[in-house]
């Protein structure tokens, strides 16, 4: 420390109760008397020997009192206690000021004017000294206490405030302190977060279940929707059409859907060259490698089959979602994908002709588009622009993956030429193009919305629907053990949950008493 502001230890016994106080005055033998004094009375004394280096020591540090002198050069007390009053940090802080002026009342009149607290003249005797220290603390402390008290209750009203406006967890009320306290404000406090803990949990549960359902609902849909695409599929392999022609057709066609609808809502994008790319990646592993793989294997397997196989998603987007830790994974979700698994594995079983090579090869390769299935969806999870519009976003990608395979078709000639006249084929096309568009709107959603994980039991209502579908439109048929998996399936598909949602509780009811 500088000569003119240092720190002396006490140098009488200091008790619990000890203050710290400000010494200012530019006489160095004044100085000194005065902290002595402070020192007998078993406080802590710090000095300043002019106005400016007392307001910086009482900006940068805390004091409970100052013993200011009126008469220094530069600063003199009067403008010292015109600037601590103007400054919160501390107007609460008493001024006792000493002065040897010759009008000692004028002066005393204009310092209680500027909000000292008392009057000691520089001829002080001890005892006063020692009364008006005291009381000037005993205030001090008194309105710490208030301004403490105040603040409690501002800290409540506030939780309050948060309360009613239906925003809010027991974390972000920050009572947990204010509830310690042991006093009728304390017991309010806890009483009070209590009660928020109980609101809060109730309507989390609801927020869950219904988060829940909503994703089961998503679930089934997407099942239905893309369980179609295996069925029609084969239905137009069996009237002439090849993969790489189908897919161009049904990639354009659900291009044109998805943009003209983002077109129509003002939602066309402006894409920077990372996000373009995430496109072009999105192309080629759904729109190019899943749905060629996809028309391929429809002419060897039967929609049933296919369907089944897709099942194997689910437990490759949980393994790949608990190595990355973008999802957690709980022994309630492994628990739930393995019985869903052991209802597959009862349908395969119904299904399997193990003494057929050619079958056993095309299954084997049929393996993977469960993969493809999984990488997108950990894709989508993990890298999607966010603020993409939805029917963009799939119209941008179905067109890439469109605009991609038409050289190879050109130059291996397998453009599939559609038209002028409607026949079954341009309406299977057409078809296929709108189920293929609308199934990835509500995969891309329900990946949004409830996680990768969870998406992938759609799946399980890919093959229930496929298996179905295959029934009513190819005449397939299943066993009444496979029908028994089926009810496994359902079983698996309800333990594993949704992701927990980072989104902010919102309770949508009023807790104020006016209304």
């Amino acid at each position: 420390m500088n000569e003119a502001l240092s720190t002396s230890a006490g140098k009488g016994a200091q008790t619990a109760d000890a203050a710290r106080i400000l010494v200012v005055d530019d006489n160095s033998l004044s100085r000194k008397k005065m902290r002595m004094a402070v020192e007998s009375l078993g406080h802590s004394a710090d000095v300043a020997k002019n106005g400016l280096e007392a307001l910086e020591a009482l900006k940068s540090q805390a004091f409970d009192a100052v013993l200011l002198d009126i008469v220094m050069p530069e600063m003199d007390g009067f403008d010292v206690l015109a600037a601590m009053k103007a400054d919160e940090r501390m107007r609460d802080v008493p001024v006792i000021v000493i002065s040897a002026l010759d009008d000692e009342t004028e002066s005393v009149v204009k310092a209680i004017e500027l909000g000292a607290e008392d009057f000691l003249p520089k001829n002080f005797d001890p005892v006063l000294l020692r009364a008006r220290v005291e009381s000037s603390l005993s205030k001090k402390r008194f309105r710490d206490q208030e301004l403490e008290y105040f603040g409690r209750i501002e800290r409540l009203t506030e939780a309050a405030e948060v309360l009613e406006s239906g925003r809010f967890n027991p974390e972000s009320l920050e009572l947990d302190e204010l509830a310690n306290k042991d006093d009728p404000l304390g017991r309010l406090a806890a009483v009070f977060r209590g009660m928020a803990g109980e609101i809060y949990e109730r309507e989390l549960k609801l927020k869950r279940a219904i988060h829940t359902l909503q994703g089961a609902f998503l679930v089934i849909a997407v099942g239905l929707v893309w369980g179609l695409t295996p069925a029609l599929s084969r239905m137009a392999s069996g009237l002439g059409s090849n993969p790489l022609g189908l897919a161009i057709w049904v990639n354009g066609i659900a291009a044109v859907f998805c943009l003209g609808i983002a077109a129509y809502r003002g939602k066309l994008p402006r894409l920077n060259c990372s996000q373009f790319m995430f496109f072009v990646y999105w192309a080629i592993i759904a729109g190019i490698l899943q749905r060629m793989t996809t028309f391929v294997v429809t002419e060897h397997v039967e929609a049933a089959m296919l369907s089944l196989i897709v099942t194997l998603q689910g437990f490759m987007v949980f393994a790949f979602a608990a190595v990355t830790r973008m999802e957690k994974a709980t022994p309630r979700r492994l628990v739930g994908l393995l019985v869903g698994l052991i209802g597959v594995s009862l349908v395969l079983l119904t299904r399997f002709d193990m003494s057929n090579g050619a079958q056993s090869a095309w299954l084997l390769f049929a393996m993977l588009l469960p993969l493809l299935f999984a990488v997108e969806a950990l894709v989508l999870a993990g890298k999607r622009p966010e603020h993409v519009d939805i029917f963009a976003s799939v119209g941008l990608m179905m067109g890439l993956s469109a605009c991609m395979l038409a050289p190879w078709a050109y130059f291996s000639g397998d453009l599939m030429p559609l038209g002028p006249q409607i026949g079954q084929l341009e309406v299977l096309v057409v078809l296929m193009g709108i189920v293929g568009a609308g199934s990835l709107l509500l995969a891309f959603h329900l990946i949004a919305t409830a996680g990768a994980v969870f998406y992938s039991q759609s799946a399980y209502t890919m093959t229930i629907a496929g298996v179905v579908w295959g029934m009513l439109l190819l005449n397939e048929e299943l066993s009444a053990l496979a029908w028994i998996a089926f009810a496994i399936i359902a079983i698996g598909m309800y333990l594993v949950e949704p992701k927990a949602s980072d989104e902010e509780l919102v309770i949508k009811r009023s807790f104020n008493a006016r209304d």
